[in-house]
């Protein structure tokens, strides 16, 4: 008889043990807002002078967890600015945690369309009670 692998049998020994958990416990609390789903919301495609922006967000335990944005370009320089700017833009969104975000110097037109769509994504996270 093979030996079934490690890997396989810790699941189930967590499901195990978190059944055994009573479920007012702060043990159970924890479990239960570990297991929340998260939620993507979409803001619109704005379009600008270098093409349309459009931003995405995740959002898990009401916190953005990942931010998305679709930038179609209509010139090389305009792709070189958004390679530049949007990795800039996510990581202002992350730490900020909400909309309230600076510019990229260089960027406005990207800055400003991308803030736009984030607006309105972040508006759809909290109709759905998924932020603050």
């Amino acid at each position: 008889m093979k030996p079934r692998p490690l890997h396989r049998t810790i699941p189930t020994l967590v499901l195990t043990a978190a059944a055994a958990v009573p479920a007012g416990s702060a043990l159970a609390a924890t479990a239960h807002a570990s297991s929340a789903k998260a939620q993507v919301f979409k803001g619109p495609l704005v379009d600008m002078r270098w093409g349309p922006v459009k931003a995405t967000i995740t959002v898990k335990n009401k916190k953005i967890t990942k931010v998305g944005v679709t930038v179609n370009p209509d010139t090389a320089r305009s792709q070189f600015i958004d390679d530049q700017a949007v990795p800039l833009l996510k990581t202002e969104v992350l730490q900020a945690q909400s909309d309230k975000i600076d510019g990229v110097s260089g960027a406005t037109n990207t800055s400003d369309a991308f803030t736009q769509s984030l607006t309105a994504a972040i508006a759809k996270a909290k109709a759905h009670k998924a932020l603050k």
